[in-house]
């Protein structure tokens, strides 16, 4: 059965992000900035009716790099992609990748099909001069309509306010010198988050353990309870 790989991710919040910032002796004012944005039907509440079917709609921008947007089913049962999708890595436009999302005991199957996007198609969107389905592209609406199990209209979502982002690759956390750290602040929520992708479960196993001990070591308790995603989607929701 097809597996691309296993990303690992640890999370901390409020007063640890500085705490880990420090201690990973990466610069506040350094790394990549990202702006992400998610989608959500907001006629219900903080219900978040697409987040509890498991489905992810994001954007992103990022400084000096395409604008890109993804369809994430997570979790994702193995029978909800035919097998034409679990054929597939990519098409006209569009890259699908199949893999394991662990998160201190929790585990997961996360499919993404991501697609870049024109500059100034997000801002278009937001402005209210283009509508929310172009934002994604014709493989990614078919993928959503033929794997996600729920009927969408793309057009009666909401954009949700910009996550301010800031992202640092290749990061060394003890051994491990692949990892990628992402800051995201909104109001006064604060999330730091390490990941590293492996290959293998056995690789991804190993690693784990290894990032664990480490940040035992430097004393930095991680907060994995909640996804940022979900506490990001009910405050930018709750705001409404």
């Amino acid at each position: 059965m097809r597996l691309d790989g296993v990303e690992i991710k640890f999370s901390l919040a409020g007063p640890r992000v500085d705490e880990a910032l420090a201690a990973l002796r990466l610069d506040a004012g350094g790394g990549q900035a990202r702006s992400v944005s998610f989608l959500e039907d907001a006629t219900v509440g903080v219900d978040l009716p697409l987040l509890r079917q498991g489905i992810v709609l994001r954007v992103r921008q990022t400084a000096g790099e395409d604008d890109d947007s993804t369809v994430k089913l997570r979790p994702c049962r193995r029978t909800q992609l035919t097998r034409e999708w679990l054929g597939e890595e990519e098409g006209d436009g569009w890259r699908l990748r199949v893999e394991e999302d662990w998160a201190a005991t929790r585990r997961s199957l996360a499919a993404s099909c991501v697609s870049d996007l024109p500059e100034g198609r997000i801002d278009a969107v937001r402005a209210g001069t283009a509508p929310v389905r172009q934002l994604f592209g014709e493989g990614q609406r078919r993928f959503l309509g033929e794997c996600a199990g729920m009927r969408i209209e793309l057009d009666a979502l909401t954009l949700l306010p910009a996550v301010a982002a800031t992202r640092w690759e290749d990061v060394r956390v003890g051994d491990a010198d692949e990892v990628v750290v992402e800051r995201w602040t909104l109001d006064d929520l604060d999330f730091l988050e390490l990941s590293i992708r492996k290959k293998s479960v056995d690789k991804a196993q190993s690693a784990q353990r290894e990032l664990e001990r480490e940040l035992d070591d430097r004393n930095l308790e991680r907060d994995d309870d909640t996804s940022k995603t979900e506490r990001v989607l009910r405050h930018l929701v709750g705001l409404r």
